[in-house]
Parts: structure tokens; C-alpha cells; sequence
């Protein structure tokens, strides 16, 4: 069956009608491009590759500018002057202080000790014969006296008691003050024999003796100090 006029024209109409259909539902505007702003370009042409003289006549040396460091005058800086002078301080000798002498406890006339010689005067001559004891000596000349000797160094002799059998001699010399009333004061070992015991032995008869006997009425001190020696003799 072929198509006829009236079928054409009914399909045209059906076309029309549905574009403006569409055209009704979806509206656009068509707008126009504006116009574009020309630039004018100049090709120049480059030199051929693997050239480099060529290329670097042809391209402009570029010059950094470099900062400019403004030389700074250095402003001098003088140190304060001190006004006042710092003297050096002068070392003072210090004097040895001289050692505080050993209280007693005993306040007397006059210590002689400390006005005789060293050692003392010697009395051995007034201890009398049979005596144990060896050299004694006293630091008051003055005390003439042989029959306080006896008296003093006999109690003296009846607390000594040698405690060693040494194959050599042996000497011990104990040093020590008796006051007004017989006491007996600060015993020590003046001269070590070498053997503690023996020289313990000498001072513990002395210590064991006080009292001795009071000193003379007619003596005018109130001490005396005394060098007695401990012999031995093998």
C-alpha cells in the first residue's frame, strides 16, 4: 500500500506538534558568542637544535642585579675607667698561739717548774743507800730535804712491782708534782724505757703512793716537781 498526500501531511503536523511540545516544556535561548579580542603574534624562526652558539647569540644575556651591602662604621666601644684602685691585700703572719698550760686544780704560791732547767736539779745523793730507785731530781733547788726522799720514795718502793724479765737493762723516768698536803699530781711517763708494761708498771706505783707525805713546814712553796727513774737491771 503506498503512502498518500493525506498520510504525509497527517505525519508532518504530528512532528511540528511534538517539537513544540518539547519546546514548550524545555526552553533554552540560543545566545550568540561575543566577540573575541585578536592578538597579533609574530613567528620568528628558531634555530635548528644541537646548535648551542647559535642559541646563545640569539637569546639576550640576563644580568642579576646583586643587593648593595652598605658598609656599617663600627662605633667604638671604650670600657669604663675604674675610679677606685684595688690595693693587694697583704697576708698577715699569723703568730703561733702559745698551747694553754694543764689546770691542775691546785692554786699554790709559786710552780718552780716552770723556773728550772730542764731535768731539774739532781738530789740522787739525799735518797739515801739501799734505795731501788736511780737518778732523781727536783725543779726546786731549794728543797734540801734528804729525809722527805726517804719517806716519800720508801711508799713509792713498797707499790712498785716489776711485771717483765727482759735479757737488757731498763729505764723509766716518771715525772710528777706533790702539793702542800702530800697529793700527788698530773704522773706521767717523762721517758719511756721502751717496754709498755714496764712503763705502766712505774707510773701505776706513783698513782698508788698519793698521798705521799705533806710537804716541810718550813718549805716556802706550796709544789714540787719530781724526776724519779725506774731501773732495771738484768
Amino acid at each position: 500500500m503506498g503512502i498518500t498526500s493525506r498520510d504525509f501531511i497527517y505525519s508532518l503536523v504530528l512532528h511540528v506538534g511534538l517539537l513544540l511540545t518539547i519546546t514548550m516544556l524545555n526552553p533554552f535561548a540560543i545566545g550568540l558568542r561575543p566577540d573575541m579580542e585578536s592578538v597579533a603574534v609574530n613567528i620568528i624562526s628558531m634555530p635548528p637544535l644541537g646548535d648551542p652558539e647559535l642559541i646563545k647569540g640569539s637569546m639576550p644575556d640576563i644580568v642579576i642585579p646583586q643587593a648593595t651591602i652598605e658598609d656599617i662604621a663600627e662605633i667604638p666601644i671604650s670600657k669604663p675607667e675604674s675610679k677606685t684602685e684595688l690595693k693587694p691585700v697583704e697576708k698577715k703572719e699569723e703568730t703561733p698561739k702559745p698551747k694553754p698550760k694543764k689546770d691542775t686544780g691546785y692554786k699554790g704560791q709559786a710552780d718552780k717548774a716552770e723556773d728550772s732547767q730542764a731535768g731539774g736539779t739532781d738530789v740522787t745523793d739525799q735518797i739515801g743507800a739501799g734505795t731501788q730507785f736511780g737518778s732523781v731530781a727536783v725543779d726546786n733547788a731549794s728543797f734540801q730535804y734528804p729525809y722527805y726522799f726517804i719517806q716519800a720514795f720508801g711508799k713509792i718502793q713498797r707499790n712498785w712491782s716489776n711485771p717483765v724479765a727482759a735479757n737488757q737493762p731498763l729505764s723509766c723516768i716518771i715525772y710528777f708534782k706533790v702539793i702542800r698536803s702530800g697529793s700527788v699530781l698530773d704522773p706521767d711517763i717523762e721517758k719511756s724505757s721502751g717496754v709498755t708494761a714496764y712503763d705502766r708498771a712505774c707510773l701505776r706505783a706513783v698513782q698508788a703512793s698519793s698521798p705521799l707525805p705533806q710537804l716541810p713546814t718550813d718549805f716556802r712553796d706550796d709544789i714540787i716537781g719530781i724526776h724519779l727513774e725506774f731501773p732495771y737491771q738484768p
